[in-house]
């Protein structure tokens, strides 16, 4: 399950929203997160929309558990939403949807290697959206936090791990945002994987 995604620069953000998508981003603030890797209870940029603006606001990845607020939930898998078995998801997929803006997102995959000291380890990949400078990621918040929104591997993904983020071609931002997003779940996106250095 993804544990870690890379975000751009604020300059790279604001060139691929404003610039090449021509969307109507109110200006970030400076102070924002950027050019970091962010794993689960790090703060990071998710573009919303609230308060008839689209914003870039900082907020921490996963939410706390109902049972243990010291340990988080930074995954929600899409199809809960549409079970009849309530979640702690459905109000967040229902009004409060946004985007992750990443350079990349990472995973590890059952396969090892030895290192050179010895000891097994799990290669690791780097994924991107292969027709876009920027990768999408559809995500959830509530409060102060956000969810990173999974669904099932897709061809390229499979071999590494079963489950992948679900990601956003600039086309369907508003469709994730404001629409029925039910048909994002059955498409597919070309990605492209980086087996990282070991």
């Amino acid at each position: 399950m993804c544990h870690q995604f890379q975000i751009p620069s604020l300059t790279e953000i604001k060139k691929y929203l404003i610039t090449d998508l021509k969307l109507p981003l109110i200006e970030p603030d400076s102070n924002l997160p950027q050019n970091s890797n962010i794993f689960p209870k790090k703060k990071a940029p998710i573009l919303l929309y609230q308060n008839n603006q689209l914003l870039l606001i900082p907020k921490t990845w996963g939410y706390p558990k109902p049972m243990n607020q010291n340990q988080v939930i930074f995954n929600a898998r899409i199809e809960r939403f549409f079970n009849q078995r309530p979640s702690m998801w459905d109000s967040s997929f229902a009004r409060r949807r946004c985007i992750i803006v990443t350079n990349c997102f990472f995973e590890t995959a059952q396969e090892t290697y030895i290192t050179k000291n010895g000891k097994q380890a799990h290669e690791q990949y780097s994924f991107h959206n292969s027709n876009e400078p920027l990768t999408l990621i559809a995500g959830i918040y509530q409060n102060d936090y956000f969810s990173m929104v999974t669904t099932t591997a897709n061809q390229i993904m499979q071999p590494i791990h079963n489950r992948m983020p679900l990601v956003i071609e600039p086309e369907e931002l508003r469709q994730w945002l404001f629409q029925n997003f039910s048909a994002l779940i059955t498409r597919d996106v070309n990605l492209v994987a980086t087996k990282m250095a070991q």
